[in-house]
């Protein structure tokens, strides 16, 4: 007995390291990302952008960004809706105190927040509430998956020409030149290599990205046929999969073959084959509502980009932001959206003040109407911060043995 209360206390232990090595790897890509972008901005070019931006379009691109979290919610309804029906207002605000504690919160908290909160609030099982929240990121990636394979091969061949450069950037830049007379043919000829060597470089780059988007279906091809074939057929499909998982070792195929029946199970709930299908379809109407969020923000600084183009920023994003890092997404989601936008040619001062701008609608107005469905929730912000992460995998194996037991039935 003793000796089984050390190996509990020594796993304990070991998951609790596991969780402060994360947090301080997730601080320190922060800090990096962060320096990268701080350290080539030219404060003066920014702060004129800023000054000379259309804040007008700022409005529309948060109403775009709120209606994709509100289509979340409908999402979630629809996946939680075979064991309880739930109120699309209770899930969106679920949704936002989530993302709020997102922001704030370290270790992506708000992930375990808001099926907690649900959990609780509707009285169903914590495992049940955390599967449909695993359903959702699944559909997530698959949709992301779909755009991004698109998005790939309609990406024009020609990067933007359309550099956006300020006035007051042009006019120091000509009171330079009258300077320096003598050298202007030299400086002109330089500045002119260097852009077109960034044009062309930025051309190469999305060339690569049209010959990935053959590799990009085939893979969101065959998971979207893998997702049909195991809700149509569970049992054949699963032992297939838990077939081909024979690679890897013993430890963590139990894990994935516990995931793969949990993931089944869930998808046994679905009464009809056509909520599948609807879920896919809400899940492509989010990501291209964020894209159209980017689309219309690109007018404040007159960023010439496509709307396939803000599709890329989108996708360059959710992929970065998907790394450790600190609260808020602070320096990842600004060098992604600066590196994004640089392949399609936009000059550094628009994307770096793009980026800061894109980045405030998403962090401040979020924040506050998280916290402001907190209030009307009657929840205090240290009451779900003190949400005990430490159970949460338990209750998920518990739910994982359960549905195993259910499917082999």
């Amino acid at each position: 007995m003793t000796r089984l209360k050390y190996l509990k206390r020594g796993s304990s232990q070991l998951k609790l390291d596991k969780k402060k090595i994360l947090f301080i790897a997730g601080i320190l890509i922060s800090i990096i990302c962060s320096w990268l972008f701080v350290r080539k901005i030219e404060w003066s070019s920014l702060g004129v952008a800023f000054r000379d931006a259309k804040y007008i379009y700022i409005l529309p691109a948060i109403i775009l960004m709120f209606i994709s979290h509100y289509i979340r919610a409908i999402r979630w309804e629809v996946l939680i809706s075979p064991v309880k029906k739930v109120a699309v207002l209770k899930l969106f605000s679920a949704i936002m105190i989530g993302f709020m504690a997102n922001n704030i919160l370290p270790a992506r908290l708000g992930e375990v927040i808001r099926p907690v909160m649900i959990a609780r609030k509707e009285k169903i099982k914590v495992s049940t509430s955390f599967a449909t929240a695993v359903m959702e990121r699944v559909f997530d990636i698959l949709g992301i998956i779909v755009i991004a394979s698109l998005l790939f091969y309609f990406l024009p061949t020609e990067p933007s020409q359309n550099r956006h450069v300020s006035e007051a950037s042009y006019i120091e830049a000509s009171k330079a030149d009258s300077k320096t007379v003598e050298h202007s043919g030299t400086t002109k000829a330089h500045s002119h290599s260097t852009n077109q060597k960034n044009e062309t470089n930025s051309q190469a780059i999305i060339l690569q990205l049209k010959k990935w988007s053959a590799i990009m279906a085939f893979f969101g091809i065959c998971a979207i046929v893998s997702l049909f074939l195991l809700s149509l057929y569970p049992k054949r499909a699963g032992a297939v999969f838990e077939k081909l998982l024979f690679v890897f070792p013993h430890h963590l195929r139990d894990k994935l073959v516990n995931l793969l029946h949990s993931f089944i199970s869930g998808l046994q709930v679905f009464d009809h084959k056509a909520k599948l299908i609807w879920i896919g379809v809400l899940s492509l109407m989010i990501w291209l509502l964020n894209a159209a969020s980017v689309y219309v923000l690109c007018y404040s600084f007159d960023i010439g980009l496509s709307f396939a183009g803000a599709c890329f920023v989108i996708v360059c994003v959710a992929l970065a932001v998907a790394l450790p890092q600190a609260p808020g997404f602070i320096g990842v989601f600004h060098i992604a959206t600066q590196k994004s936008l640089d392949v399609f040619g936009i000059d550094l001062s628009s994307a770096q003040s793009f980026a800061i701008l894109m980045w405030a609608i998403g962090f401040f107005p979020v924040t506050i109407t998280g916290l402001l469905f907190l209030w009307r929730e009657g929840l205090s912000f240290g009451e779900i911060s003190h949400y005990d992460e430490e159970k949460m995998p338990e209750l998920c194996n518990e739910g994982s043995d359960k549905s195993e037991t259910n499917l082999k039935s």
